[in-house]
């Protein structure tokens, strides 16, 4: 039983953690959960009169528990809504990348913002549990 409460609490513990991240060259010194929503979303495409570029995760865990936290929608919304949006031109869904491929574009590229747990590198802009 001592050992389930701790697989559980722990498995909780780590579940819950999601870091957003930035280059480090990036001068963005914080952003709401809201404007992060809408950047995901691609509804903006600055914040605070700086662009951003959003990156999803392709861990699949890790990117619906990012939407499902920040976004509010449910994977089956979240496709919908992107199926929305391709079928009237306006956007498509941001780039997946691995932790290993977000580490070397933050380096390379500005303006990118990514979220991943548990990163090595990169500017932590903000920590969602």
């Amino acid at each position: 039983m001592r050992a389930l409460f701790f697989t559980l609490f722990f498995t909780t513990y780590a579940f819950s953690q999601i870091s957003i991240l930035i280059s480090p060259k990036m001068k963005l010194k914080d952003i709401t959960q809201k404007d992060l929503a809408n950047l995901y979303l691609k509804k903006v495409t600055h914040i605070n009169g700086i662009k951003l570029i959003p990156v999803d995760n392709s861990n699949q865990q890790i990117f619906h528990e990012f939407y499902q936290k920040i976004v509010k929608k449910t994977p089956e919304q979240l496709h919908a809504y992107w199926i929305k949006q391709i079928y009237h031109g306006k956007t498509k869904p941001p780039k997946r990348l691995s932790s290993a491929a977000l580490k070397n574009a933050l380096k390379q590229n500005s303006y990118l913002i990514g979220y991943d747990k548990n990163p090595k590198t990169g500017k932590i802009l903000m920590t969602i549990r």
